[in-house]
């Protein structure tokens, strides 16, 4: 006498379950990178008022102006009208998760790669170390995300 025995596949169901959770996953760390980034770059620049001492083509004796004290060579650029920090966007299409800049503030990039002026090459770099500094947390994100 022999046993059958019979063999339900669910393959594709299974892969379909994984894809949504992976999904799900690198959502809450691209939001959390994200976050994290959006954060760093919002430190505000320091506004010094000035008097003018002299006329200029900018103004005559004794008009004020603004003086701004940016950001160490090492930091992320300080904020002064915001649109640096508005443009840390995310996007995800598939299995692929980005964090990044937009296209209206390129100048971010330039930061975060490196600006070489007179006195060599100075980066402020803001994405590369939220996702080092905050790898505890964006890990934490994702877990709490797949479990869920």
């Amino acid at each position: 006498m022999a046993a059958s025995m019979t063999i339900e596949w669910n393959g594709a169901k299974v892969a379909r379950e994984i894809e949504k959770r992976i999904g799900r996953m690198l959502d809450a760390a691209s939001l959390e990178l994200q976050t994290i980034a959006r954060h760093k770059a919002s430190v505000p620049a320091a506004r010094i008022r000035k008097r003018r001492k002299r006329k200029t083509n900018r103004g005559k004796k004794g008009s004020q102006y603004t003086e701004f004290v940016g950001s160490k060579p090492g930091n992320p650029p300080m904020r002064r009208t915001g649109l640096g920090q508005r443009s840390i966007v995310r996007g995800r299409q598939g299995l692929v998760a980005r964090v990044g800049y937009s296209r209206n503030a390129m100048y971010m990039m330039f930061h975060e790669l490196g600006i070489r002026y007179g006195r060599g090459l100075q980066r402020r770099p803001t994405l590369v170390p939220a996702a080092t500094q905050g790898r505890a947390r964006i890990n934490a994100a994702a877990r709490r995300a797949a479990r869920k």
